[in-house]
């Protein structure tokens, strides 16, 4: 289903026709940039008694003035949609947001239109679980809230209440990180990719069971000693809660695992509800986690390699001493000290020069056109050349970033379970 409005702006008075396609959650804030002066523009969809609409509207109102029939080309033209990316073009009368997918669709998977809608169909799957899941997001906050405190017994009775299972009575450690990673692969299903955590968590096992027990378990130790494990795996979880507040420019970034990464799509194309701004930093925390989830990756590599985690491969005649020199190491050059690594990781993940701008605010943000220019190396007195990319683009990179540090997530998650099930007994730890 589809609306057309013509709206005028608050701020210049100016007019905008808009093409709304209708998604199935339940309440669909659509945001933009007026064309004419920038101010930010918002319409909200209420379709809570479907068939039934309700819009409201902010810095904007709908025009007196408008015709039926279709839009005349006057005004400038906007498509918007949550779901897919839309692109702002001249109107033209049935080519909606939906059908204007299904064609990009078809066309990346070289087939007809019978084929393209049956592939959106998992599409549609992943959305309909987010429009359930997105209105338990503050349920899900306090219940990784309580897995961080002493109430263990609640977290297990929420936790079971938030799976639909019968309660969980253990208080064992193992027992209680099983439910949470239930309660996280439950509420981030529509997010990540399923088989690569699975392979993961299948892989792992087998891994440890190939390494020096001994000095594996030495490993396992000084993690733990530190605290190093326990604190990756909270701030993790600190990061869980947020994907969730940036569901609604994320999900067109979910259609491109239909239709491909490819640069120019995420360029011609734009998202319905921007916030730039709410969201910048995600990215850049999310790349810190990265930077440190490494340091997991690098010590399983050096056991597997040469019997010893803070064994280094000879880079260019020098080695490092131990872990701690390679947590010191900036993220860029962390990837040399990974030789032949167990681990691959998507390269995908890592923008390091827009990580640094963001960290440095050295960002513009474009509304109207949806572009983000960034100077990796600005802040200084001369003048440094910015590289740019659109909002789509850097929500299919947070995107992506969030599923490797998911992935890497399944690497706490077999280090614990080796933690309390083997190491902890072989030793006479006491892991209650």
């Amino acid at each position: 289903m589809n609306t057309n409005m013509t709206i005028r702006c608050a701020t210049c008075e100016q007019e905008i026709d808009c093409r709304i396609g209708y998604s199935n959650r339940r309440i669909q804030p659509l945001t933009f940039s007026c064309p004419h002066c920038g101010s930010s523009l918002s319409i909200t969809l209420d379709i809570s008694d479907a068939p039934r609409s309700q819009f409201s509207f902010d810095g904007c109102a709908p025009s007196e003035t408008r015709a039926s029939g279709p839009f005349q080309g006057h005004n400038p033209f906007i498509d918007l949609h949550l779901d897919f990316p839309v692109r702002f073009w001249k109107y033209e009368m049935g080519k909606t947001p939906w059908l204007m997918a299904m064609e990009d669709l078809r066309v990346a998977l070289g087939a007809d239109m019978e084929s393209a809608h049956e592939i959106f169909q998992l599409h549609n799957l992943k959305l309909n679980a987010l429009n359930e899941l997105y209105e338990k997001a503050g349920e899900l906050k306090r219940l990784i809230n309580l897995y961080h405190g002493n109430n263990k017994q609640l977290f297990q009775r929420r936790a079971s209440s938030f799976l639909e299972e019968p309660e969980e009575k253990s208080l064992l450690p193992q027992d209680v990180n099983a439910s949470l990673y239930r309660v996280i692969a439950k509420a981030f299903f529509p997010f990540t990719v399923s088989s690569a955590g699975r392979e993961i968590s299948e892989m792992m096992p087998r891994f440890l069971y190939q390494l020096d027990k001994d000095r594996l378990g030495e490993f396992i130790d000084e993690l733990d000693d530190s605290s190093f494990l326990a604190v990756l795996q909270r701030d993790c979880l600190k990061i869980y809660p947020r994907i969730f507040d940036a569901e609604l420019p994320l999900r067109p970034a979910l259609f491109l695992d239909l239709t491909g990464n490819g640069t120019s799509t995420k360029i011609a194309t734009r998202i319905s509800t921007h916030d730039f701004l709410g969201v910048k930093d995600l990215y850049k925390d999310i790349v810190e986690i990265l930077g440190r989830q490494l340091v997991l990756v690098a010590g399983l590599n050096n056991l597997g390699h040469r019997g010893d985690a803070n064994s280094f491969k000879v880079i260019d005649g020098g080695v490092l001493s131990d872990l701690k020199k390679f947590s010191a190491k900036t993220l860029s050059d962390k990837f040399k000290y990974l030789d032949d690594c167990w681990y691959l990781w998507d390269d995908n993940a890592f923008n390091l020069g827009l990580r640094n701008a963001l960290a440095h605010n050295n960002v513009h943000y474009d509304g109207v056109a949806q572009l983000i220019t960034y100077c990796p190396g600005g802040g200084r007195l001369e003048t440094s050349e910015g590289e740019t990319i659109s909002l789509l683009e850097f929500m299919r990179l947070l995107l992506v970033a969030f599923r490797e540090m998911h992935n890497l997530h399944h690497v706490i998650k077999s280090l614990f379970y080796y933690k309390y099930l083997i190491h902890d007994i072989r030793g006479g730890r006491n892991s209650v």
